[in-house]
């Protein structure tokens, strides 16, 4: 029996203990995790292999480019990539991340790890 391939996930997210507990979460669920320190450190590290993560994680708030704005370069380049924002602010500006769709969701800041695990394997699943 062939062994499968673990998810890859991108974690990109200004606040380095936010980006580790994600990465230690998802890691001991058997996901491969790549961290980025910001949002243009994270639109790069996408635009380097498109198609290359099966799902990103973005952080709303970051310097230099802020999670709404790579999101949309994200889903330019490779519109079937999956997206959860995440956030301790309220999405209002874009109400349309607050419904789930088949590629983006929303999950609110602070979060519990079976909440992450859960959130990004319902966006894996869809």
């Amino acid at each position: 029996m062939a062994s499968q391939t673990p998810s890859r996930i991108l974690v990109v997210d200004d606040e380095p203990l936010i980006r580790e507990m994600a990465r230690e979460i998802l890691e001991t669920h058997g996901f491969s995790v790549w961290e980025a320190v910001d949002g243009q450190a994270g639109l790069e590290a996408f635009l380097e292999t498109p198609g290359g993560f099966d799902l990103v994680i973005l952080d709303l708030v970051m310097p230099r480019l802020h999670g709404f704005q790579v999101m949309d370069r994200i889903l330019q380049v490779a519109p079937a990539t999956r997206i959860l924002i995440s956030s301790g602010f309220s999405p209002d500006s874009r109400a349309d991340l607050t419904r789930p769709t088949r590629t983006t969701a929303f999950l609110a800041k602070p979060y519990r790890g079976k909440d992450l695990v859960d959130s990004v394997r319902r966006l894996l699943s869809a």
